[in-house]
C-alpha cells in the first residue's frame, strides 16, 4: 500500500468515527438551556421590578390627585374650614395628609392677587422599605372663582347683608332682615312682621337676635348675563338685551327689556324708567340721582327678578319709588338717603339705611324707608345666580 492511501484512509475513519459526539451535543444543549433559563429569570426578575415601580408610581399618582380633590373640597364645602374660599394653609398647620404604610400626600398653595389665580401642587409619596417599591408624583392644577349653581337657594329675606347693616333713620321692615356680620340700630326700625337677626353682634338686643348662623348668600355670575345682553333679539317689536361698553345715564322717560350689562357705572336721573322683564347689571355702581324717580318694575310670571344689579355701590337718593316685585343687589354697599319704597328685597355686601336721618330733598322732616319683600322669592331659583367655588381652569403633571 502506498502512503496516499493509508493517509486517505486514516482521513475518513476520523470523519466517520461518532464516538464522543452525544456527549458534546448534550454539553452544547445543556449550555444553550441554561443560558435561556438565566435570560427568562432575568427577564421575569426585571419585569416584576418595573411592575412593581409602575404600581407604586401609580399609587403615587392616585394620593396626588387626592390630594387636589381633597383641597378643593376643603376650600369650597368644608364646614371645618374657617376660611372659606380665602384658605392659605401654613407651614406650621399644612395641607397635608398621611394614611400610613409609606403613603401620603402634601399639597402647597400660591395665590396670584393680580389674576385671582390659585395654584395648587400636590405631591403623592409612595415610600417602601426597598428600591423599587416606592414612587413620587406632583400634579399642579390653577383654579379660579366661579358661580356654581346651588339648589335650595333662595332670596328668601327682605334685607339680606353679608357683611354690617346699619340702620340710621327711621324704617319699615315688611319680612325678615338679616347681617351675616354685625347690626348696628342708630335709628328707629318698625317690623310690620318678621324677625332681625345677625350673624355677629348688635347694639340693639331688645330687637336683634345676635349670634345666629351664617345665611347663604346667592351671587351674581356675570358671564352668564354678559354673554345674554349680547344676543339682542327683537320680540313683539321690542329690543331685548343690550350691551354698553361705557357709563350709562338713564335720563329720559323709557322701557328697558331683557337684561342691560354695562360695563361702568349707571346713573338713573330720569323720572322714570320702566324695566318690562328687565334687569340692568352695572360692573360699577349704580346712582340713583336725588328727586322724584319711578322705577317700574313690570316682572311677569317666572321672569328674572333681579332688578337692579351692581358690583360697585348702589346709592338711592331722593323720593325713589322701586315698584314691581324686584331684588336690588350689589357687591359693594347698598346706601339710602332719601324718602324710598321698596316693593322686592335687598341683598348687599354692606347696607346703611336712612342716611342718618337728615331731611329729603322733598321732605323737611326724618328720612323714611320701606322694603315689601315679596313672598313669590321664597322657593325661586333665580338663574345666573350661586355660590362662589374655586374651579380647575388648568391641569398639569410636574413630574
Amino acid at each position: 500500500m502506498n502512503r496516499e492511501y493509508l493517509n486517505n484512509k486514516k482521513i475518513k475513519m476520523l470523519l466517520t468515527n461518532q464516538h464522543g459526539m452525544a456527549l458534546v451535543a448534550t454539553i452544547i444543549f445543556v449550555f444553550v438551556l441554561v443560558s435561556l433559563v438565566v435570560t427568562l429569570l432575568t427577564m421575569t426578575s426585571n419585569d416584576t421590578k418595573l411592575s412593581t415601580l409602575q404600581r407604586e408610581s401609580t399609587r403615587a399618582f392616585y394620593l396626588a390627585e387626592t390630594g387636589i380633590e381633597e383641597a378643593i373640597w376643603y376650600m369650597n364645602s368644608s364646614e371645618e374650614n374657617p376660611d372659606g374660599l380665602d384658605y392659605m394653609p401654613t407651614i406650621d398647620d399644612p395641607f397635608e395628609k398621611d394614611f400610613g404604610s409609606g403613603e401620603s400626600y402634601h399639597v402647597e398653595f400660591e395665590y396670584n392677587e393680580s389674576t385671582d389665580v390659585k395654584t395648587i401642587k400636590s405631591t403623592g409619596v409612595v415610600a417602601g422599605s426597598g428600591k423599587f417599591d416606592k414612587g413620587i408624583r406632583k400634579i399642579e392644577v390653577k383654579l379660579k372663582k366661579e358661580i356654581a349653581k346651588a339648589p335650595n337657594l333662595f332670596y328668601d329675606y327682605a334685607v339680606l347683608t353679608d357683611g354690617d347693616m346699619t340702620i340710621n333713620g327711621g324704617v319699615s321692615f315688611h319680612g325678615n332682615i338679616h347681617s351675616n356680620s354685625n347690626l348696628i340700630n342708630n335709628g328707629t326700625i318698625n317690623m310690620e312682621y318678621g324677625s332681625v337677626t345677625a350673624t355677629g353682634t348688635t347694639n340693639d338686643p331688645a330687637l336683634c337676635t345676635d349670634g345666629q348662623p351664617y345665611q347663604d348668600f346667592p351671587h351674581v355670575n356675570w358671564d352668564y348675563y354678559e354673554r345674554i345682553s349680547n344676543k339682542q333679539e327683537s320680540i313683539d317689536g321690542h329690543i331685548y338685551n343690550a350691551y354698553y361698553s361705557d357709563d350709562v345715564d338713564f335720563d329720559s322717560s323709557e322701557t328697558l327689556y331683557g337684561v342691560h350689562f354695562v360695563d361702568g357705572n349707571v346713573t338713573i336721573s330720569s323720572d322714570e324708567l320702566i324695566l318690562h322683564d328687565a334687569t340692568i347689571f352695572a360692573t360699577g355702581e349704580i346712582n340713583i340721582k336725588p328727586g322724584k324717580r319711578d322705577i317700574i318694575l313690570e316682572k311677569s310670571e317666572n321672569s328674572n327678578p333681579l332688578a337692579l344689579v351692581a358690583k360697585g355701590d348702589i346709592t338711592v337718593g331722593g323720593n325713589a319709588v322701586i315698584t314691581g316685585d324686584g331684588i336690588i343687589q350689589t357687591e359693594g354697599l347698598f346706601w339710602l338717603h332719601g324718602t324710598t319704597n321698596i316693593k322686592g328685597a335687598i341683598y348687599a355686601d354692606d347696607g346703611v339705611f336712612g342716611g342718618g336721618g337728615a331731611p329729603g330733598e322733598e321732605d323737611e322732616g326724618p328720612e323714611n324707608f320701606n322694603v315689601y319683600y315679596d313672598t313669590d322669592l321664597i322657593d325661586y331659583e333665580v338663574p345666573g345666580t350661586g355660590i362662589p367655588v374655586w374651579k380647575k381652569v388648568s391641569w398639569r403633571e410636574v413630574y
